[in-house]
């Protein structure tokens, strides 16, 4: 499992200023909108290293590091979020995968 991996060896790829600066955005109201509409989700990540081939493997072994942070407001007309795997499949793609949110919003 990538989370085990990572503390194991203790290869974060984050420093320690890095993770409290996006625990600030958590403070100011920010959330994570895969993560609330996908609260078991462990298994899908942004990020692939080319290196070790992480797409490629089964599973897929990479991070999830990409994020579209919402307001708790903004969030409720938040109607889905996810990864988009076809575009990171293609020939020659980014090692990042497009993250996307799909929302609804009334001029009421």
């Amino acid at each position: 499992d990538n989370a085990r991996r990572w503390l194991k060896t203790g290869k974060t790829s984050f420093l320690p200023e890095e993770r409290e600066w996006f625990g600030k955005l958590g403070q100011w109201g920010l959330r994570d909108s895969f993560r609330e509409l996908n609260p078991e989700t462990r298994d899908l990540f942004s990020w692939f290293d080319y290196r070790s081939r992480g797409f490629e493997r089964d599973p897929r072994r990479g991070l999830r590091i990409d994020h579209i942070l919402m307001t708790g407001g903004l969030l409720e007309h938040c109607l889905a979020a996810g990864i988009d795997y076809e575009i990171r499949a293609m020939e020659k793609p980014s090692d990042h995968c497009p993250v996307w949110a799909a929302l609804e919003i009334n001029n009421n």
